[in-house]
């Protein structure tokens, strides 16, 4: 096939060359050695089943007939058609599983058959070449060789050790030795596909590739599959390996990464997905918070309107604060000036005192100075004369001489005691300085009338001021007594300070949390807003595009593929045909497209081989595989291995019309092919009996083994 990779390439970038570059895109296709994995034409080798021989002894949970039977079974199984003819459930279809297990590994045999199965020889040929495969169960888990020779003996552990390719001792290693054996003998390799993770909860894709045994299926063609065509959901790529058509691996690489970016995308937009809906859920949850703490703020403010009452308290504080200043100012001014009033009257008082002290003393003195005077006036008068006598009684008559009968005496100028004329007589005493003593006298007792008579004067005057003082202070005692008392304001006052300090407490707690709530409010405001804002891009920006980049290349190649696949395709599709006809099928043509969907025409419709009567669906499948293996031996063209298991083919479709055609293809196929290809039948229909020299025929109700 002249298939030019950088050609296509370029091809390819020319509806993507905005979105990638061309060496970018020769990236994403790379398709490395895959180009050259595929070809349509035959490798030429066939797989022969020559020989198979197991023993064992039968098991049985029921005591039965053949219980603890000792089988040693043995059978040789030449090339052409084989076929083992027995009643059903005696042992027909176990003989292929038998052989299945030497060829795969695969131990599909009933319980009650593998448990007593002890030992199991295959001798098979890939064409001349034959080989030996010796699975020992006695040994556990279990114990195969492969040997590059024919050995028609169970051999023992240091037998033929020379010419043993490989020992395994468990099933999946001896399923991978075999794999890797006729992958390389059939130039098979694993078509891959996407599946999802076996590992719960997990929802990665994982890769998976068909082994030796998905092959296998085109080969042992079971009775319980007869409604299928292809088996599962790989049969279309078991039907592209056996093709071999060319860019099958490159299509196969790219359809795996087409998947593998669709389960990409597909992550992507769960994720996003999810994200909006966490972002949603979130969101609702936070714009409920908002309402609550709104509703909070609203329950709040109504507090607050309660809460400020506080101000008529403080109003009315102030008013008394205000009243109790103006009383303490009136207080202050009436105290001071009663104290003023005191005062005065107090000074006023002294002064009235000492007048008064001071008339008393000027008094005494006025009156002492009298005394003088008259002392002096009277010694004047009566006293010079009696100078140098102090006479007080009459020394006559012991009356008393008093200052009356003196004064009268010296007025009549007698004697007092004698009565004598003393008008001639001298006083001995010089009366001169008396007379001067007396004048002062009297200007004293006139000064001292004079001050008494001032101070009496001033007395009066200070007598009346007190009193006025006097009222002024009652005056103002009345004034002061009649002042508001303060008591009740400041009983009143320390009412208002404590309601007071309660309210504020009350709104000081509440100013704090209305302060938090708000705080909060705002970061829920600013939580919400990033919730409305678009998310980031994640992921691969590009996954759209490349995954139409890959649908594009598949598309080309498969297109080139069908294209340069039409003569191997059309000759399958007219030896499918006529192998139909010949099995009595009323089908005039088959087409196969380039999804490898294949269309039956019948009665002027192409049908699929599910909506083929049920009747001829096994049929249609016989004629499908034999003619895979007719596509390599008349023309050289696939992959098929030209062997065949054919288990119970008349079982569900036992008409005349069906059971004439198939023995005649049996002839057929023996008679054209008998050295080119194996077939091995396994059929309960007795009417086959001697279609083919290659039969084993056993007894009504009797077992294979």
């Amino acid at each position: 096939m002249n298939f030019n990779y950088n050609n296509f390439i370029s091809e390819i970038h020319k509806d993507f060359a905005e979105d990638f570059h061309q060496s970018e895109i020769k990236s994403l296709l790379d398709l490395g050695t895959e180009l050259d994995k595929d070809t349509p034409l035959s490798t030429g080798k066939r797989l022969e089943v020559n020989y198979i021989a197991f023993s064992g002894k039968k098991v049985t949970e029921e005591k039965q007939e053949y219980s603890d039977q000792l089988i040693n079974y043995s059978q040789e199984i030449y090339s052409g058609v084989n076929m083992w003819i027995a009643d059903n459930l005696r042992g027909k279809s176990s003989i292929f599983k038998i052989i299945k297990f030497g060829l795969t590994g695969d131990d599909s045999l009933k319980p009650n058959i593998s448990k007593w199965l002890q030992h199991i020889l295959l001798v098979f040929s890939i064409n001349e070449k034959k080989y030996s495969v010796y699975i020992n169960k006695e040994k556990k888990p279990i114990q195969a060789s492969f040997y590059n020779k024919e050995i028609r003996i169970y051999p023992a552990d240091d037998e033929h050790l020379d010419d043993r390719l490989f020992l395994a001792t468990s099933k999946d290693e001896l399923q991978r030795q075999l794999k890797d054996f006729f992958f390389h003998q059939f130039d098979y390799y694993s078509l891959r596909w996407t599946q999802k993770s076996p590992v719960k909860e997990s929802d990665d894709l994982i890769e998976a590739g068909a082994s030796w045994l998905t092959y296998f299926k085109s080969i042992f063609l079971e009775s319980k599959d007869t409604n299928e065509l292809m088996y599962g959901a790989q049969g279309t790529k078991v039907f592209q390996m056996l093709l071999g058509l060319y860019l099958t691996s490159s299509i196969n690489k790219l359809t795996v990464g087409k998947d593998k970016l669709l389960h990409q995308k597909g992550k992507q937009q769960s994720f996003l997905s999810r994200e909006s809906t966490e972002k949603q859920s979130k969101k609702t949850e936070l714009q409920r918070e908002l309402t609550d703490l709104d509703q909070q703020l609203e329950e709040l403010a109504i507090a607050e309107k309660q809460t400020s009452n506080v101000n008529a308290l403080v109003l009315e504080y102030e008013g008394l604060v205000k009243d109790i200043d103006e009383e303490n100012t009136k207080r202050v001014a009436v105290n001071n000036s009663l104290q003023e009033a005191r005062k005065n009257k107090d000074i006023i008082d002294r002064r009235k005192q000492f007048i008064d002290d001071e008339i008393r003393r000027l008094r005494k003195e006025a009156i002492k100075t009298e005394k003088q005077y008259s002392d002096v006036k009277e010694y004047l008068e009566i006293g010079v004369f009696f100078s140098n006598l102090e006479v007080k009684t009459c020394p006559s008559c012991s009356h008393p001489v008093s200052k009356d009968k003196k004064t009268k005496a010296a007025s009549a100028h007698t004697c007092a005691l004698c009565t004598d004329d003393i008008s001639k007589d001298e006083p001995e005493v010089d009366t001169g300085n008396l007379e001067s003593k007396l004048v002062e006298l009297e200007k004293l007792k006139e000064s001292l009338e004079n001050g008494i008579g001032e101070l009496e004067s001033e007395y009066l005057m200070v007598q009346s001021k007190s009193v006025e003082y006097y009222n002024d202070i009652i005056k103002r005692e009345q004034q002061y007594g009649g002042l508001r008392d303060v008591k009740e304001i400041n009983s009143r006052l320390n009412e208002l300070q404590n309601a007071i300090s309660e309210e504020r407490k009350k709104f000081a707690s509440s100013n704090e949390t209305k302060t938090e709530m708000l705080n909060k409010k705002a970061v829920l405001n600013f939580r919400i807003s990033q919730l409305n804002e678009e998310p980031e891009p994640i992921g691969d920006q590009k996954i759209e595009k490349k995954i139409q980049l890959f649908t594009k290349a598949i598309a080309s190649l498969n297109k080139i593929r069908y294209d340069e696949g039409q003569t191997v395709l059309r000759k399958l599709a007219d030896l499918m045909t006529a192998e139909a006809q010949s099995l009595g099928l009323r089908i005039t043509e088959i087409n196969i497209n380039d999804r490898f969907d294949i269309k039956y025409k019948q009665d002027g419709d192409f049908l699929s081989f599910s909506e083929i009567a049920e009747g001829e669906q096994l049929r249609a499948k016989l004629a499908f595989y034999l003619s895979l293996i007719q596509l390599d031996i008349e023309y050289n063209y696939g992959r098929h291995s030209r062997f065949l298991m054919i288990d119970s083919p008349g079982k569900e479709e036992g008409d005349k019309n069906y059971l004439e055609g198939l023995s005649r293809l049996i002839k057929e196929l023996e008679s054209r092919f008998g050295d080119s290809l194996q077939i091995l039948i396994g059929t309960a229909e007795r009417s086959l009996e001697n279609t083919v020299k290659n039969q084993n025929v056993f007894p009504a109700q009797s077992f294979v083994f």
